[in-house]
């Protein structure tokens, strides 16, 4: 899962550096945390399962 926001969050970015898109920095500032915060989540085994 994290792969898969780290992936929209470099996608974005980079597309937004290229050609100038006027995607919010707090769009890309969100997408990064989140997947931050998901690899540090599965680096030291944190789950958060649904009961």
């Amino acid at each position: 899962m994290s792969h898969l926001f780290l992936a929209l969050f470099l996608t974005i970015f980079g597309l937004n550096l290229l050609f100038g898109l006027s995607v919010p920095i707090w769009v890309t500032g969100l997408l990064a945390l989140i997947a931050g915060v998901l690899f540090l989540m599965e680096r030291f085994g944190i789950r958060l399962d649904r009961k």
